[in-house]
């Protein structure tokens, strides 16, 4: 698995997501890497891709678990099984 920030750019997957989602008020953009199934999110493109990067810097293959960097915050990417966990983290920072 590449880790170098230019592949992880390159093969992210950038969302523009508009509410109401997911309970939340605010836009936000998404940033995934489907190799390492970690996720950045970010008020702003740059923001969720640089969240990205850096979540798959510090967490790629831990435990196979993928990662999930919000602004100031990184939690292990849970929702498949807990949806009300990453929607409520996302509702308290947007």
């Amino acid at each position: 698995m590449d880790t170098d920030p230019d592949a992880v750019r390159e093969r992210a997957t950038v969302t523009h997501l508009e509410p109401p989602l997911l309970d939340i008020e605010e836009e936000m953009w998404s940033a995934e890497d489907p190799e390492t199934n970690c996720v950045g999110y970010g008020r702003v493109e740059a923001e969720a891709v640089g969240n990205l990067v850096a979540v798959v810097a510090e967490h790629a293959g831990e435990s196979g678990v993928g990662h999930v960097k919000l602004p100031g915050e990184v939690v292990e990417r849970t929702w498949q099984e807990d949806p009300d966990g990453v929607v409520s983290t996302l509702s308290n920072l947007f």
